[in-house]
């Protein structure tokens, strides 16, 4: 089972790969080890990692853990390849640039083929997975807002989101991550399981967290390393992390996630 992993942060931290429970996900053992990406967000733009290799054994996912840039915005993907061969093409997060703004999508679940609107040549996928797809069809609906000239404003996007969602929901499932460097949505659906089809358990959790004296993430997500003090703290993952208060989202509800907090 693919695995997700989002961060929203009111300051920028180092969130580094030094964690067993998310990283320990993309292994042969584990049963997610073709693949792994990371991006992070500076602003309107992103650096975006990614290797068709399990991230256990990767040289740069070690390099990231005493490296990692800062951001105040993390997407994270660990792939199991149910769709697509294992090829950089086909290695999430999947990354395009509209109205002057990196957008960042990462997709857990499978959704058989359905009709969908004629999108822009740009839009065209360049691998060959229904989760790249689903994004240049996300995209698609998105570009109409985004043409008219700065960030649209949350309630527009969040329509198109919900209404984007409410679709490929009807084919199969879908739990995604989806930034445009302003907000993370973070929508949840139902678990998948490979060779079982779609069980019932939530497909995404919530841990959010509010430091009062200054420390780092440690103080909030066991396990996993960053520097840098930090207010406010929202963690999304396919799977808790760890012992702490996780809240699952329910099939269908969509997250909205700024400057570490969630607004929706």
């Amino acid at each position: 089972m693919c695995q997700l992993l989002g961060l929203s942060s009111s300051s920028p931290i180092r969130l580094t790969f030094n964690w067993e429970s998310f990283i320990g996900r993309g292994s042969k053992k584990a049963g997610n080890p073709d693949g792994w990406g990371v991006a992070y967000f500076e602003g309107s733009d992103a650096l975006l990692l990614r290797e068709p290799e399990p991230a256990i054994t990767s040289p740069m996912v070690q390099f990231l853990t005493r490296h990692a840039p800062r951001s105040n915005l993390v997407v994270s993907h660990v792939r199991r390849a149910t769709c697509g061969g294992v090829n950089l093409a086909n290695t999430q997060p999947f990354q395009r640039v509209l109205g002057g703004h990196t957008h960042i999508f990462a997709h857990n679940g499978f959704v058989a083929p359905y009709k969908q609107a004629d999108t822009s040549s740009w839009l065209q996928p360049q691998g060959d997975t229904d989760s790249e797809k689903l994004f240049c069809h996300l995209l698609s609906d998105l570009e109409p807002l985004w043409s008219e000239g700065g960030v649209p404003s949350l309630e527009k996007r969040l329509g198109v989101v919900e209404r984007f969602a409410r679709e490929a929901m009807q084919h199969g499932a879908v739990n995604f991550l989806y930034s445009d460097g302003d907000t993370l949505f973070a929508h949840g659906h139902r678990r998948t399981i490979p060779g079982e089809g779609v069980s019932k358990e939530p497909g995404l959790y919530v841990s959010l967290y509010q430091s009062t004296t200054g420390s780092d993430m440690n103080a909030s997500c066991e396990g996993i390393e960053a520097e840098g003090s930090c207010s406010y703290q929202a963690v999304i993952a396919t799977l808790p992390l760890n012992d702490r208060n996780w809240m699952p989202l329910k099939a269908g509800e969509i997250a909205c996630f700024q400057h570490g907090q969630r607004i929706k």
